[in-house]
């Protein structure tokens, strides 16, 4: 229909170069943003279920360091190792999947720092954990019990934390996963306002 009023109206029927090259550009715009959006979401989703991972692990080493505490077993040094780099994991996942309650849970993890660097853990300035193994080797035994135990804050404070960022992930995970469709990408709909073809 529009072909033969162009044709009555004396205009070409071809397509205008200029028309031709604006839908291209338009289409590859579109292919760009939506593979662009598609790689993020992958990303984003990743970054995630690391969180997630290292957040159950951590909360899982902080349970089992605070039971060795009580019953007042002689070595530790291993389990506190675990649960200092399942803490570094965890804090580093935090910072990279950013949103308000991450932020709140990385601020809020740790408390008394001087108390931890008398049994040995050491925070660093950057907020990550480190280890004296011979400081810890060398405490007292109702010190690391009072630090380190499933009564002390910083157990409690751990615990929550982890469980919280975990459960905080998985459920940002499977809020980005909802964005796919079934053949992989985006949902249409998320899409559909940038739709530049003629």
């Amino acid at each position: 229909m529009l072909s033969n009023s162009r044709r009555r109206a004396g205009v070409s029927t071809r397509k205008s170069p200029l028309l031709s090259s604006v839908q291209n550009t338009g289409t590859s715009r579109l292919n760009m943003l939506q593979a662009n959006s598609i790689q993020g979401n992958r990303l984003l989703r990743i970054d995630y279920e690391n969180l997630r991972k290292s957040a159950d692990s951590l909360g899982y080493r902080a349970e089992l360091l605070a039971e060795k505490v009580d019953k007042e077993e002689k070595d530790v040094t291993s389990t506190v190792e675990s649960l200092v780099e399942d803490f570094n994991d965890t804090m580093k996942y935090l910072k990279k999947s950013s949103g308000v309650l991450n932020d709140y849970y990385r601020q809020t993890a740790l408390t008394n720092k001087t108390a931890l660097g008398e049994v040995g853990i050491v925070v660093g300035t950057d907020g990550t954990l480190s280890l004296d193994r011979d400081k810890l080797a060398g405490a007292d035994q109702e010190q690391v019990k009072k630090i380190l135990g499933s009564s002390s804050d910083f157990i409690k404070r751990v615990s929550t934390v982890a469980d919280r960022a975990a459960d905080n992930a998985s459920a940002s995970a499977e809020n980005v996963s909802r964005q796919y469709t079934a053949a992989g990408g985006l949902d249409s709909s998320y899409l559909s306002k940038y739709n530049f073809s003629g």
